[in-house]
């Protein structure tokens, strides 16, 4: 990893983590928004993720037969 791809990542954690507390500031819980997000993302778009990449690799297995 290059010392730009590492600052790149500081980055974003401190604007993440500068984002969650002014949230909290302002009367949200950031820890609810957080689990919130996650619980979003489980049931709506991982599982076309999964589907996508199942396609391919049937697709892909299909022509190897």
């Amino acid at each position: 990893m290059t010392i730009q791809t590492f600052i790149k990542y500081i980055g974003i954690g401190l604007a993440l983590f500068i984002g969650l507390s002014v949230l909290g500031f302002f009367g949200f819980n950031p820890w609810r928004l957080l689990i919130e997000l996650f619980m979003w993302m489980t049931t709506y778009v991982l599982p076309w993720i999964f589907l996508y990449f199942f396609i391919r690799f049937y697709k892909t297995y299909e022509q190897r037969q």
